[in-house]
């Protein structure tokens, strides 16, 4: 009788969980990944790497005036409708409060090796798609809350923390 009623509670957390949709887990690549829920646009964060040089050629590195972050995301269309997903739609916002642009040369970079950087993608409904956003920001600050602009609403600004 215990077993069934702890069950129960579980099941019963599950779906209220579900129901208020702030966080939704997803297995991405043997690691669950919790995602923030934006309306029907859930956003995974999967990883942040600091890049502080962009190899062109053998001996030849493109080194930015600060530092590249590239982050790598999954974004989960729940909503009814395709969501039309470009850089515009992102902002780095830096530990002083800063907001800081994708980098056009850091996305062109990740692009030509073969990235999705959602430059511009359209995401059907149930559609989860992976991809990259890189911005350069001075060396001495750190990535604090990535801002979402317009999507999946026009007029809407959500923010995700960035810290663990």
């Amino acid at each position: 009788m215990k077993k069934w009623s702890i069950f129960i509670v579980l099941v019963c957390l599950i779906l209220l969980s579900l129901s208020f949709g702030e966080t939704v887990p997803l297995l991405i690549q043997g690691k669950e990944v919790k995602g923030e829920n934006l309306d029907g646009l859930v956003v995974y964060i999967q990883k942040i790497q600091k890049v502080e040089e962009l190899p062109l050629y053998s001996d030849f590195k493109y080194l930015p005036e600060g530092v590249f972050y590239v982050i790598n995301l999954f974004l989960w269309n729940k909503t009814q409708k395709e969501i039309l997903i470009t850089a515009n739609n992102f902002n780095l916002i830096d530990d002083d409060g800063k907001s800081h642009p994708v980098s056009a040369f850091g996305s062109i970079y990740y692009t030509f090796k073969d990235y999705n950087t959602f430059l511009r993608n359209y995401l059907k409904p149930g559609e989860l798609k992976e991809g990259y956003l890189v911005f350069e920001i001075h060396p001495s600050n750190v990535p604090y809350k990535l801002n979402i602009i317009d999507i999946p609403e026009k007029g809407k600004n959500y923010y995700i923390s960035l810290n663990p």
